[in-house]
């Protein structure tokens, strides 16, 4: 059962659908376009550093219900509360796997792991079509990818 925050998100882009169906697999409380970088957080970044955003943190629970948290439903200090000491999900999600989102995961997680204070971080990609040789490159660095078909 998905559950969310405010009853009336919808998933709109193709990334949010791939979220959104990875999440009727994957329980947790997700949320979306979680930011990172900023010189307000705890990452304590150089001036000049850009704000980036993580497509969605999936903080795993073990039942059946989920929840999902739009990048304007929670703040930023509830979040760094909620995420302390937990494992977590850092999802990127793309039409087709590249390696702009490996990058992309790979910065976002070295990034997340300064700012926020978690536990365990595995990098997920989401995407609706693979690459054999990109899949094994992720498998090589313990990056988990999905193909959702939609």
């Amino acid at each position: 059962m998905i559950v969310t925050s405010n009853q009336k998100w919808e998933p709109k882009t193709f990334e949010d659908k791939l979220i959104f169906d990875y999440s009727l697999e994957n329980p947790g409380t997700f949320y979306l376009e979680v930011t990172i970088g900023s010189r307000r957080g705890n990452g304590n970044w150089p001036k000049k550093s850009g704000i980036r955003r993580i497509d969605a943190i999936n903080i795993k629970n073990s039942n059946s219900e989920n929840i999902i948290f739009g990048q304007k439903e929670f703040l930023y200090d509830d979040f760094q509360k909620t995420v302390s000491n937990k494992s977590v999900e850092l999802i990127e999600a793309k039409q087709k796997l590249n390696r702009l989102v490996i990058g992309q995961v790979i910065a976002g997680h070295d990034m997340f792991e300064r700012e926020y204070d978690a536990q365990d971080i595995e990098m997920v990609i989401l995407c609706g079509k693979g690459d054999p040789a990109l899949e094994w490159v992720c498998e090589k660095r313990n990056i988990k990818v999905e193909i959702v078909n939609q």
